[in-house]
């Protein structure tokens, strides 16, 4: 598991290795926790994919979990989410790096614009900027858009500059 050979290939992984445990010792703990382990690791590593939108990854390690435990209680939720998110309206804002340095008025009115449909509740938005001083003032200019709803938003350090909304669908 150290060497994260889990799974593949199947000769000498530590899901192969396991079930040989088990298929001497049923009721062994610690073989039963390690299979555990790995489809916990596989879950998280489709929900973590499913995030950053590589759908095809989260899948892929989603069905790896389930080959090991179809009846693992985070199996199911971690489909809908997967599907959820590849179901999800995406609208991208990429920031022009010198109007987001000279806080143009233009820009100012993008990111107001964006706020609006940012306010509806099904919608999350992820900022990636320089600095958590730029994240904060995008921040800001979405706030400036008319509506009661919080917007609710993650901010991410990292280029290209950006503002990146989610929509999910109701129902």
């Amino acid at each position: 598991m150290e060497r994260e050979h889990l799974t593949f290939p199947i000769q000498g992984s530590a899901a192969d290795l396991f079930d040989a445990v088990l298929a001497v010792d049923p009721d062994n703990a610690q073989a039963q926790r390690g299979i555990e382990r790995i489809v916990e690791y596989y879950l998280e590593m489709a929900a973590a994919a499913a995030q950053r939108n590589q759908l095809a990854r989260a899948r892929s390690m989603l069905e790896r979990a389930r080959l090991l435990d179809a009846d693992h209680p985070a199996v199911q939720p971690t489909q809908i989410q997967i599907n959820l998110l590849a179901n999800a309206n995406r609208r991208r804002l990429v920031l022009d790096r010198t109007q987001l340095s000279n806080r143009s008025v233009d820009l100012r009115q993008a990111l107001k614009s964006l706020g609006v449909q940012a306010r509806d509740s099904n919608c999350r938005a992820m900022i990636r900027v320089r600095s958590d001083a730029e994240g904060r003032w995008v921040y800001e200019q979405m706030k400036r858009a008319p509506g009661e709803t919080r917007i609710r938003a993650q901010i991410q350090i990292g280029s290209p500059p950006l503002v990146e909304l989610v929509c999910f669908h109701a129902g």
